[in-house]
């Protein structure tokens, strides 16, 4: 780290991946930040909420229903024990992806941010022509760290 060397593989990749053009390493770290970040997690988060959503919505209406069942003597009470159970492992299911979304989401954020300070981090340790040749660099290591 201190000599500023990512290795040949980080290097090679990069360098695959955009080959010598600064346009096209800043067009593909575009597409992929915004795949990453609205499509996937904001689509993902938004899908986890509505599904806990409808399963609290719904639960109200599932336990009511339980209750009738064993008033009405179709179950008994080890069945009705077990219908709430699988009810309440459910609602905790759904109140846990709603929760792993928001993990996710600050992960992708965290992820971009990462990605700025090794840019920055790039420029810095670049090498000649002064203006090209670092940002290259850090466009290349950018990709390497993230396909």
């Amino acid at each position: 780290m201190i000599e500023a060397d990512a290795g040949e593989i980080i290097a090679t990749f990069g360098q695959f991946v955009i080959g010598d053009s600064l346009a096209v390493g800043f067009v593909v770290f575009s597409i992929v930040t915004v795949v990453q970040f609205i499509v996937i997690t904001k689509g993902s988060e938004r899908v986890a909420e509505v599904a806990a959503r409808f399963s609290l919505d719904g639960m109200p209406g599932k336990q009511m229903s339980i209750d009738a069942d064993l008033k009405a003597g179709i179950i008994d009470a080890d069945a009705a024990r077990e219908r709430r159970s699988v009810l309440e492992r459910e609602s905790q299911l759904y109140g846990s992806f709603d929760g792993a979304m928001k993990f996710i989401k600050g992960d992708a954020i965290a992820g971009i941010i990462i990605i700025f300070v090794n840019f920055i981090g790039g420029i810095s340790v670049g090498d000649d022509p002064p203006w090209y040749g670092f940002v290259l660099r850090s466009v290349y290591l950018y990709h390497a760290d993230h396909w």
